[in-house]
């Protein structure tokens, strides 16, 4: 307790010196709670956004997909994988790219889907206005789209906009071309789904998709397949496989992507990013260690006199060894401490006004232990060297200095 209060008497003696030597230890600590907490929120984001549609949905690519392939996959394939494993529920083939859409002299950019009208119960879409859709549409080649209520606000600034048409423009090599679309449905708002984000889509009968855009024949980039339910995924997944199997005669040509799948890898990926970003906002920590080794090597010196009167009336090198690692782990515990609030009140910051662009930020206990334990960490290494400094003085020699 007399350490410590010695201690918090010697950092008060110097103001300036105690805040710029805490500087470092400060911003390192709140850039690394920061970054730690948008991982966590882009983590957590993800994990709801997947688990939202139930652990039964499985996604199959194709790895050879070209309207030149041998062995494509196709929509047909949803079909047959449907009727040939009874496990699962439904399918859909879906075309899909990105392509500018323009209405009423407004343009934006979407994501233009072909699918089949089980696309919206397996993706667990709802519809707003209108309808969604339907058999008729794929078997009569209608011209119809069902939009996202991003796209429906960026061409019409309302939701309400069945009956109007919008144009879908391609670009080719011989210039670019407008293929129109009657909006027979608009979907609500949605936010992500898998990895797509459902409100800047523009869905089409994949006949109508095929024919007037993609000119695939019949061939798909990818097929969805839902599961009757959760118990039945991993049976639906091992039927999926051996249907693939048999068509391509090699695992190599197709990929099947589970939900658990597709989750370990985003957590892979963003624990990945994370370590690299906490890695960068570190070398703030190391440099303001430093800085606090320095501070604490110039406190020795000015204290040389002080601690040899000390020595004279009895404290042992341990308690002079105490005293100055005391210090410097107090130092760097404070900053820590500010550190963690800056880092608190720049995660709120983004929590409120970054969810417009898809972004947040979560403080866990885990951070909070991690930042907390890093400042104390970073006070006992780089107090470690000047405490000893200061145990290992003469008596005699430290009472000399002037």
């Amino acid at each position: 307790m007399e350490i410590l209060k010695e201690t918090f008497r010697s950092l008060r003696s110097n103001k300036l010196r105690t805040f710029l030597s805490m500087l470092g230890i400060i911003i390192g600590v709140g850039a690394v709670m920061t970054i730690i907490a948008i991982g966590d929120g882009a983590r957590q984001e993800i994990n709801n956004t997947v688990s939202s549609l139930g652990s039964n949905i499985i996604m199959v690519t194709s790895t050879v997909y070209s309207r030149f392939a041998s062995q494509p996959l196709e929509f047909q394939d949803a079909v047959d994988i449907k009727n040939m494993v009874p496990q699962v529920k439904d399918a859909t083939g879906v075309l899909n790219s990105n392509l500018t859409v323009e209405s009423a002299g407004e343009t934006t950019s979407g994501s233009v889907f072909g699918v089949m009208p089980s696309f919206f119960d397996i993706m667990n879409l709802d519809i707003a206005y209108g309808r969604m859709l339907d058999e008729t549409d794929e078997e009569e080649l209608n011209s119809v789209a069902v939009i996202g209520s991003n796209i429906a606000n960026e061409l019409f600034g309302r939701q309400d906009v069945v009956g109007e048409r919008i144009n879908v423009i391609q670009s080719g090599n011989f210039g670019s071309r407008k293929v129109s679309f009657e909006i027979v449905g608009v979907l609500e708002k949605t936010g992500t789904r898998l990895i797509f984000n459902v409100d800047d889509m523009i869905i089409l009968p994949h006949t109508v998709a095929d024919y007037r855009l993609f000119h695939m024949n019949g061939r798909t980039s990818s097929i969805f397949v839902s599961a009757v339910d959760e118990n039945s995924a991993q049976l639906a997944t091992m039927g999926t496989d051996f249907y693939l199997y048999r068509k391509f005669g090699d695992s190599d040509k197709y990929s099947i992507l589970s939900q658990d799948a597709i989750l370990e890898a985003v957590n892979q990926i963003t624990g990945i990013m994370n370590v690299i970003l906490v890695g960068i906002a570190a070398i703030s920590l190391v440099v303001g260690g430093i800085g606090i080794m320095n501070i604490m090597l110039v406190t020795v010196k000015e204290r040389t006199r002080e601690i040899g009167i000390k020595m004279a009336i009895g404290a042992t090198r341990h308690r002079i060894l105490m005293e100055f690692l005391v210090e410097s782990i107090v130092l760097t515990v404070v900053a820590g401490i500010i550190g963690m609030i800056l880092g608190g009140f720049l995660s709120g910051l983004i929590a409120y006004f970054g969810r417009a662009f898809g972004l947040t930020a979560v403080i866990t206990w885990k951070s909070i232990a991690l930042s907390f334990g890093v400042s104390a960490g970073i006070g006992l290494f780089f107090g470690i060297y000047p405490a000893n400094q200061a145990s290992k003085l003469s008596p005699i020699e430290a009472l000399r200095y002037e």
